[in-house]
């Protein structure tokens, strides 16, 4: 009796064991199917276009600045904090990525040659010639948004060194460019950036940002007064996703660099036909948030 009954648990476990084995082989057969979807370039006729703006609502907080730790000499002290860039004039917020969510075909991606001043080139440091907004010792495209089957560019124009080093949502590095030379184009394949990840510059740990790579061209990032633009999206129902980081710092890292908290996130299903032009705009934040004034302290001085 006993041992029919081992003999009943037996194939009963083995059962199991099957079905757990056919369920990941589905699910791995789901994942590398989904890998292999690509956008399709075709010809778009009478395209619409999403536009609008992104504006602050209530109060405009102020963010602590983030305090520098190597070349204070020619970075300075502090940085302004670029978590959060509101303009006062018109309550436009700044770096906020808008695009379209698992868009499967659509216009040609027409990317032109790299080089200073044009998309898909990530800006480090500053040179006002080169580019009048260019900050000193940071990221110009604190959110850099491009279409990862083809090249960026990544331009140093300072005289100092900065390696842009990206984050997968586990951690773990996707990839990590030296820029040793001032006015430089390194240019460069980033395929395992997929939707939002996390860059900074491992030397200052006061230059953060973020990357949005899309396997499509219809996405934008707001300007200094909040404004985007999508264009020429053919005829269909969508999700159109409006990504602005968290802005309140809620720790340090052991390298002293600034965390902050959860990304405001708006998803809207939106149906564009016929050349429409859809005005859609959005308000930040999504969630009340109380700015605490954080700052890491400098113990020793230096260079």
């Amino acid at each position: 009796m006993k041992m029919m009954r081992k003999k009943k648990m037996n194939k009963f476990k083995l059962l199991l064991q099957s079905i757990a084995i056919i369920g990941l082989l589905f699910v791995a057969f789901s994942v590398s199917e989904a890998a292999k979807v690509k956008y399709k370039e075709v010809e778009v006729k009478n395209g619409s276009t999403i536009k609008g703006k992104v504006t602050w609502m209530g109060t405009i907080p102020k963010l602590p600045p983030i305090t520098v730790f190597k070349h204070m000499d020619k970075c300075g002290q502090e940085a302004i904090n670029p978590a959060l860039i509101i303009n006062p004039s018109n309550r436009g917020v700044k770096f906020t990525a808008v695009y379209l969510e698992k868009i499967k075909e659509g216009k040609s991606i027409n990317q032109k040659k790299l080089k200073v001043g044009s998309k898909g080139v990530l800006h480090v440091g500053q040179d006002i010639k080169q580019q009048a907004d260019s900050q000193l010792c940071n990221f110009q495209e604190h959110v850099f948004a491009f279409v990862r089957t083809k090249k960026v560019g990544m331009y140093n124009m300072e005289n100092l060194l900065h390696n842009p080093h990206a984050f997968g949502k586990n951690g773990a590095t996707i990839f990590n460019i030296p820029l040793p030379d001032r006015n430089r184009m390194s240019k460069k394949k980033v395929k395992r950036v997929k939707g939002i990840n996390r860059y900074q510059c491992d030397t200052h740990v006061h230059m953060n940002g973020y990357m949005l790579g899309l396997p499509h061209p219809y996405f934008s990032v707001t300007d200094k007064n909040g404004n985007y633009e999508i264009a020429n999206v053919p005829n269909g129902k969508y999700n159109l996703i409006t990504w602005h980081e968290g802005y309140n710092i809620t720790e340090f890292a052991s390298d002293k660099r600034p965390v902050y908290d959860a990304p405001h996130i708006i998803k809207t299903a939106i149906e564009v036909k016929d050349g429409q032009v859809l005005d859609l705009n959005f308000q930040m934040p999504v969630r009340d948030v109380k700015v605490n004034q954080k700052k890491m302290s400098r113990q020793v001085s230096g260079h």
